[in-house]
C-alpha cells in the first residue's frame, strides 16, 4: 500500500469519526445542553456586569455621603454664624442678607445631592432585584442542566467504543504516514474538509476542475506526490 493510499484511508477514518460524533451532538439532549450551558454563561456575565456596575455607583454614594457631610459641617457653622451676627448691632443688614443667601447656596447644594444620592441607591437596589432574578433565573438553569448532562454522558458512553476503536484506527494510520506528508495533509485541512481528493475520469475530485493529460499521467504513475492545479489538493488515483 502506497503513502497515498494509507493517507486516503487515514481521510476517510477521519470523516467517519467526524460523523459519528456530529450524530452524537445532534441529539435532543446534547442540543439541549448546549442552550443550557449558553445560558447559564450569558447569566453568569450579566451578574458580572450588574455587580461592577454597583460597585461603581456605590463609590458614587461614598463621594456624595461625604460631600453631603461636608456640607451639613459648613451649614452649622455658617448657622451659627448667622445667629451670632442677628444678635449683634453693629452688623449691618447687607451682610445679614449675604450670610443669609450663602446659607441657601449650602441648603440648596445639600438638597441637590440628596435627590442625586437617592436616584443612585434606588437604581442599585432596582439591580440588586434584578440581580437576584438572574441567580434564581441561573439556578433553574443549572438544575436543568445538570439532569440533562446525566442523560448526555450516558448516550456518549453509548458511543465511546465507535470513538475508541476509530480514534485507534486513525492513530495506526497515522504511524504509517511520513510526517512530511502528514503535515501537508493537515496544511490544506484548514481551508478543506477533504485535503485528498480522488481523480475520477480525469477529474479532481475535490473541485472538479479536469486535469491536464500530463498531471493526470503523474498521478496515476504514483511516484510523487502531486497537487490539484486549481484547488491545491492532494490526488489520489
Amino acid at each position: 500500500m502506497s503513502q497515498l493510499d494509507t493517507l486516503w484511508e487515514y481521510q476517510n477514518t477521519e470523516l467517519e469519526l467526524a460523523k459519528l460524533n456530529k450524530e452524537m451532538k445532534s441529539s435532543p439532549a446534547y442540543q439541549k445542553r448546549s442552550k443550557l450551558y449558553k445560558l447559564l454563561v450569558e447569566q453568569q456575565e450579566i451578574i458580572k456586569k450588574y455587580e461592577a456596575d454597583i460597585d461603581e455607583h456605590s463609590k458614587s454614594i461614598a463621594v456624595m455621603e461625604s460631600q453631603i457631610e461636608e456640607l451639613l459641617h459648613d451649614y452649622e457653622l455658617e448657622n451659627s454664624e448667622l445667629s451670632a451676627m442677628e444678635s449683634d448691632e453693629e452688623v449691618t443688614a447687607p451682610e445679614l442678607t449675604e450670610a443669609r443667601k450663602s446659607i441657601e447656596k449650602l441648603v440648596g447644594r445639600i438638597n441637590g445631592l440628596n435627590k442625586e444620592l437617592a436616584k443612585v441607591i434606588e437604581w442599585c437596589e432596582g439591580i440588586s432585584e434584578q440581580i437576584t432574578n438572574t441567580y434564581s433565573k441561573a439556578g433553574r438553569a443549572k438544575k436543568d442542566y445538570d439532569a440533562v448532562r446525566t442523560v448526555c454522558d450516558a448516550e456518549k458512553d453509548s458511543f465511546a467504543p465507535k470513538l475508541e476503536v476509530l480514534q485507534k484506527k486513525l492513530e495506526e494510520q497515522k504511524a504509517k504516514i511520513p510526517p512530511e506528508l502528514m503535515k501537508r495533509y493537515e496544511t490544506l485541512k484548514k481551508n478543506y474538509a477533504t485535503p485528498i481528493a480522488k481523480v475520477v475520469n480525469g477529474q479532481c475530485g475535490g473541485c472538479y476542475m479536469m486535469l491536464s493529460s500530463v498531471q493526470e499521467k503523474r498521478v496515476a504513475a504514483g511516484n510523487a506526490v502531486i497537487q490539484c492545479e486549481n484547488c491545491g489538493r492532494l490526488l489520489f488515483m
